[in-house]
């Protein structure tokens, strides 16, 4: 299979996401040192998104965003083209409206209302993420390049082994005409390594 690369210019979420990715990596606040540790939170990662599929059926979310701006989160994450969002979508739709939208606010009583979807173990699998693709993000600036990417996972399994490994994601994820991906294709990908599967239709 080749790589897949994605035709479109860059849109204002992207740019939007880039800045914010950016940001989130210049805070220093991060934990994952290789990309075993990223594997080790597979599982959390996979029930988190799990216990998600309840809200993906009814789409109730409590979030600040108007129509407008949701619709375009939904546009955004249609990575097929399908105009129908499936639920690895979805999680995507979630991702984009939880990291764009505003900082937790505190409350009249000076608490921190720290959910910004109403979903808070799922925001959290949400900065594990950030996470990682921060990790892969050797220069901070809101892109995967393939060649840190490979580099990374080399880290953990040198030489030949992990560089064919490394490849093997990079040409999983949909990348643009400079050979980078951004975090929404990161996403919809790690979706994929962690065993997540689409609603199936019942008969």
């Amino acid at each position: 299979m080749g790589l897949k690369q994605s035709k479109d210019e860059p849109t204002k979420i992207d740019m939007q996401m880039t800045q914010a990715m950016t940001e989130r990596a210049q805070s220093g606040h991060f934990t994952i040192k290789s990309f075993n540790s990223i594997i080790m939170k597979f599982p959390k990662i996979d029930e988190s998104f799990g216990e998600v599929r309840s809200v993906f059926k009814k789409f109730e979310l409590q979030v600040d965003f108007s129509q407008e701006e949701i619709q375009a989160f939904y546009k955004e994450c249609d990575m097929d083209s399908s105009n129908v969002i499936e639920f690895k979508e979805f999680i995507v739709v979630l991702a984009l409206v939880y990291l764009l939208g505003t900082p937790a606010s505190q409350s009249s009583t000076g608490k921190t209302n720290k959910s910004r979807i109403g979903l808070a173990q799922l925001e959290s699998t949400f900065d594990t993420i950030v996470e990682a693709f921060v990790f892969f993000d050797r220069d901070h600036d809101g892109f995967i390049t393939k060649d840190e990417f490979v580099g990374a996972i080399n880290e953990a399994a040198p030489g030949k082994e992990g560089a064919e490994i490394g490849v093997q994601r990079f040409e999983e994820m949909k990348w643009n005409k400079e050979g980078r991906i951004t975090f929404k294709e990161f996403l919809f990908a790690f979706t994929d390594w962690v065993g997540l599967e689409d609603e199936i239709e019942e008969g």
